[in-house]
């Protein structure tokens, strides 16, 4: 996600300096949902007490704490559309110090209005909605896919994203404080710095997956109206990159998980007793035709062959790793030079949300 506005530094040398930026490079709003129902969405902070943080294992105080927000049917329509990304005057700045960009040049992003309203009612369903819990890749954030988020919700999910803290760009705690990214491998790694480094954080990421999953049975305990609503037997996961991982790791360790998707999932960091267990409930993997390396695919291959129950992998043409986030959906400037590919753009997103729809109406819906 966070790739996408480095663009934006080239674009501004080959235009005029004397134009005003919003104009030279305009954000698209996101596109309506297809679904019958309008969408609402909220966003709180939770806090693990039962998890000490492994980012700052050093403060023994401190546990570990997400930011989630959701997106789900209502008839609440009276608010206004919430912004793509909320508080941007704190986000702007991490956003531009990582990607080297001056925040003037990015700050038209502001002016991005998603479908959703911000903090409406949920909608009283005749049927319990299932459950979608999606998770980003590393740098990225929770609303990195809220075209699929809101695409979900509009046709009767309950969707919830996670900001992974310190694998966000920047996670935005709800008292003010915030966690930074520290998730970069600042130089080459050997293979077991690589392990040392990624199988605590993949593991602290996935159980932010189950906490979440036992958040929501607590909250049903205790007949909290607004989460009465969730069908906790059919849930999902669904990940981009890291969180693709992240999702296939979940599903295979917590059985209330019943079906996984990976939008080109980074499928390296997975243990290969991981891989030559497989999954156990339907996997799809929806990717680009090759990664920098090959073991990626590699592992994948085995994972699938490895699996007991439905696994495919789907292979999209002329797709980069970046086209499977919202970001090709803003501006055709990420095609023009080169961090996406040449699929079009409203190709690549009818194309995610066919796939996406059928195969979790299949395995959650039973249809």
């Amino acid at each position: 996600m966070i790739r996408f506005f480095s663009i934006l530094t080239i674009y501004f040398l080959f235009t005029s300096c004397g134009m005003v930026v919003s104009k030279l490079i305009p954000f698209t709003d996101l596109p309506k949902p297809i679904g019958k129902y309008h969408v609402g969405t909220k966003i709180e902070t939770w806090i693990d007490l039962d998890r000490l943080e492994w980012f700052t294992e050093d403060d023994e105080s401190d546990h570990r704490k997400i930011v989630v927000q959701f997106w789900y049917p209502t008839d609440d329509v009276l608010g206004e559309f919430a912004p793509y990304m909320d508080d941007w005057r704190k986000r702007i700045g991490p956003v531009s110090e990582q990607v080297e960009v001056k925040e003037f040049m990015i700050s038209s992003i502001k002016n991005v209005k998603t479908n959703s309203h911000m903090d409406a009612t949920v909608k009283n369903m005749s049927d319990k909605m299932p459950l979608i819990i999606f998770s980003h890749g590393l740098g990225g954030m929770r609303m990195q896919n809220t075209i699929q988020m809101e695409t979900l919700a509009s046709v009767g999910y309950f969707v919830l994203a996670i900001d992974h803290s310190y694998d966000a760009n920047i996670t935005l705690f709800d008292d003010g404080a915030y966690a930074d990214f520290r998730s970069a491998a600042e130089a080459d790694l050997s293979v077991q710095e690589f392990w040392d480094l990624r199988i605590p954080q993949i593991n602290t990421r996935s159980d932010d997956v189950l906490f979440v999953l036992d958040e929501i049975e607590s909250f049903l305990n205790s007949h909290i109206p607004f989460w009465e609503q969730i069908d906790m037997r059919n849930i999902g996961v669904l990940g981009h990159s890291f969180g693709g991982a992240t999702g296939i790791i979940s599903s295979i360790k917590d059985d209330r998980i019943d079906a996984c998707m990976a939008l080109d999932g980074w499928i390296v960091p997975i243990e290969s007793s991981y891989i030559q267990k497989g999954m156990n409930v339907p996997m799809l993997y929806i990717g680009r035709p090759k990664w920098d390396t090959p073991l990626n695919y590699m592992k994948l291959d085995s994972l699938i062959d490895n699996s007991d129950a439905p696994a495919v992998k789907i292979i999209l043409p002329n797709t980069k790793h970046i086209d499977y986030s919202d970001t090709p959906q803003f501006s055709p400037i990420s095609k023009k030079i080169g961090i996406s590919g040449s699929m079009p753009a409203a190709e690549i997103r009818d194309t995610l949300n066919d796939r996406m729809l059928n195969f979790f109406d299949t395995y959650l819906k039973n249809d």
